[in-house]
């Protein structure tokens, strides 16, 4: 990644303070390569999530139950741009469901930024996704997602966000709710060896991690 500066976004901190799930005061810090939070369901992975989309509390979240007086509080800390993170909000908050609706629509993030030569990088992309499944990227060249399986189908939608993301040079955050529940294991693990590759900072939430637990890494309890 580099130096952040006004071209860049870069999530750093953030902190809840009886807000949602969340009971008394819970910190995180971001690494600046990768950070994985790991929880089962209900724990508030997404929570957090939401969170970091709206740099603040997300509308309908209340005090958890538990807090006397009911009062929360949400701040979340940020290097560089803050701005970047509604206006590339699609490209920042990623996760295996959205990611097969974009396979599947990919003009809704195309037409977002008309004239991004992205077509070669998605198959390049598309490629390394899967290079553990060689005979998939033969059958697969022309990036049809009606005859690939599901977890081919998250590959594709992957590529999309992640071909325009490096045609426009995005200095971005990347926050994974969930990234791999469709993802078969050869999937998985072409998706975690692509990630390792990037220099852009990944937030990743999930309910297990088999990822390098040298960074950030955080588990949620209920």
């Amino acid at each position: 990644m580099q130096d952040i500066n006004a071209e860049s976004v870069r999530f750093e901190k953030l902190d809840l303070h009886n807000y949602g799930v969340f009971f008394g005061s819970h910190n995180f810090m971001f690494e600046r390569q990768q950070t994985i939070i790991v929880g089962d369901h209900a724990t508030g992975k997404t929570t957090i999530v939401n969170a970091l989309a709206n740099l603040g509390p997300a509308r309908g979240v209340k005090p958890n139950l538990e807090a006397n007086p009911q009062e929360m509080s949400v701040k979340v800390s940020t290097s560089g741009n803050p701005k970047f993170v509604e206006k590339y909000s699609n490209l920042i908050f990623l996760g295996s469901e959205a990611a097969v609706h974009l396979a599947r629509n990919p003009e809704t993030i195309l037409s977002k930024f008309p004239g991004a030569p992205v077509k070669d990088e998605v198959g390049a992309i598309f490629r390394a996704l899967l290079k553990e499944k060689p005979h998939k990227v033969k059958a697969h060249q022309d990036l049809e997602p009606n005859l690939m399986a599901s977890s081919e189908v998250v590959c594709l939608g992957y590529a999309f966000v992640f071909a325009v993301r490096k045609v426009l040079n995005l200095d971005i955050p990347a926050v994974f709710d969930s990234p791999c529940g469709l993802l078969d294991p050869e999937g998985r693990n072409g998706f975690y060896s692509f990630l390792k590759q990037q220099p852009f900072q990944q937030i990743i939430l999930c309910r297990a991690s088999k990822l390098d637990e040298n960074e950030g890494h955080y588990t949620l309890t209920g």
